[in-house]
């Protein structure tokens, strides 16, 4: 089977898969797709371009000289000194993560992308470098106390995002506010155009930073949620290497000392597998 076949072959189900093939197919440029890469082939590029978020601290934003910056930029830069080249940066919404991979736009993608099996069907995982609990919050006076409880709220989300799915699957009564990013999101909870927002347990981070005074509290809890780094399927050698990077970074206290600097606490525990979640290919 062609590397076209085999791409068209995973891009079917989900609306996370559906919108990675319409964007694709609408571009032209599924015959563009590399069928392997590795960290050799990034040195003769002589770069290597990271998809990252620009509105999500404290994992990818912008600083006052308009570079990328935040936990996943920390990482990426290690990647890039671990392969010896410059890391060139590529800002991505939630909504064109995958398209901009699979179409070839960027090398990789290092952006809070959350691993869930019908992820895994358009894109290769590696091993689990982060995680985050997705849950939901909301003023104190808000009366909310099980997804039952969502009938007929407003609740604003970034669009495909894994707090958009957590709970539109949990509170389809919900009435769901989609956004293009997480920043918007949060000025709307924050304008009182919503009654909740989905989120995550470092938005209180990026609040604080906005409305320090903003009263609100975790309701909700859905699951958490371990993220990879994400590459096109089929790239044996580059995942293995990328896996490699990952388990040396936790083994010398780099990983850890990152999650020191954006979120003030150590590295979790990351599991050694995932259902339906390969983090090889085989």
């Amino acid at each position: 089977m062609s590397m076209m076949s085999k791409t068209r072959a995973v891009l079917k189900g989900t609306r996370w898969v559906r919108s990675a093939a319409i964007a694709m197919m609408g571009l032209g440029l599924l015959a563009n797709v590399a069928e392997a890469q590795s960290f050799e082939e990034l040195r003769k590029n002589g770069k290597i371009v990271i998809g990252i978020q620009g509105e999500n601290p404290p994992w990818g934003f912008v600083d006052g000289s308009n570079q990328s910056v935040g936990f996943d930029a920390d990482v990426a830069n290690l990647l890039g000194k671990k392969i010896g080249v410059p890391v060139e940066f590529e800002r991505v919404a939630v909504a064109n993560r995958i398209p901009a991979l699979m179409t070839g736009k960027v090398d990789a993608l290092i952006a809070v992308m959350g691993m869930y099996a019908d992820r895994a069907k358009v894109v290769q995982f590696t091993k689990p470098y982060s995680a985050i609990d997705i849950i939901l919050i909301a003023k104190p006076e808000t009366a909310i106390k099980a997804p039952e409880d969502l009938k007929g709220l407003r609740i604003a989300v970034a669009r495909a995002s894994a707090q958009d799915k957590a709970i539109t699957a949990a509170a389809p009564e919900a009435t769901m506010q989609r956004f293009d990013d997480d920043s918007t999101a949060i000025q709307a909870f924050l304008a009182g155009q919503v009654d909740a927002l989905g989120a995550n347990n470092t938005y209180n981070l990026s609040i604080a930073k906005v409305a320090p005074d903003s009263k609100f509290e975790t309701k909700l809890q859905f699951n958490r949620q371990y993220n990879g780094i994400s590459v096109r399927p089929g790239q044996k050698q580059y995942v293995e290497e990328l896996n490699a990077f990952i388990d040396e970074i936790r083994a010398n206290g780099e990983l850890k000392a990152i999650y020191e600097r954006w979120l003030g606490e150590g590295s979790p525990e990351f599991p050694a597998s995932l259902p339906d979640i390969p983090f090889t290919v085989n």
